[in-house]
């Protein structure tokens, strides 16, 4: 994605009702999008506006490489008004292969309280992560994952467990 300001036209095509004027829409996006248009894309997927479309977005989002749209991401992963798409948006945030160690606690969080689907996704973020934050930064989230272990289901404490030895 580059850095460049948002075309209106090409804006104004993403919210199309015509499926093909979307999908163009979107294969501009891969090759002269940049940050700004994250936002816009999490709107598209909110909006169910069909299997193609989300696929499309869906693939777009999980090959961004731009460490400038980490904020935007976990931005929306902090936003409940895109519960309904977290678990998209955490697959998507596995796949791009971005470096979100320093949110880790986010997606403890969310490992936490999500539901299990959700928080399989939240898990697999930080089980791909490349580099840990200090232990100093570790301790105070492997207290709060041995807390909630205690009241977890099962299938969640395996992910909590899973989330201590790491």
């Amino acid at each position: 994605m580059n850095k460049t300001k948002i075309n209106e036209a090409l804006k104004k095509q993403l919210f199309s009702a015509d499926t093909e004027k979307v999908l163009a829409a979107i294969n501009v996006l891969k090759d002269k999008g940049n940050k700004d248009y994250l936002p816009i894309l999490f709107e598209l997927t909110l909006a169910e506006n069909g299997a193609e479309i989300d696929k499309e977005i869906q693939k777009l989002l999980g090959t961004i490489k731009d460490k400038e749209t980490i904020p935007v991401f976990i931005a929306t992963l902090q936003d409940d008004k895109y519960k309904t798409i977290r678990k998209k948006v955490l697959t998507v945030c596995w796949q791009n292969g971005l470096d979100y160690s320093d949110h880790i606690e986010v997606f403890v969080d969310l490992v936490i309280s999500e539901d299990w689907e959700t928080a399989f996704e939240a898990f697999t973020v930080i089980e791909n992560m490349e580099h840990f934050p200090s232990a100093e930064v570790m301790k105070p989230l492997k207290l709060k994952i041995a807390g909630a272990l205690k009241v977890a289901a099962e299938q969640k404490a395996y992910l909590l467990e899973e989330l201590l030895k790491l």
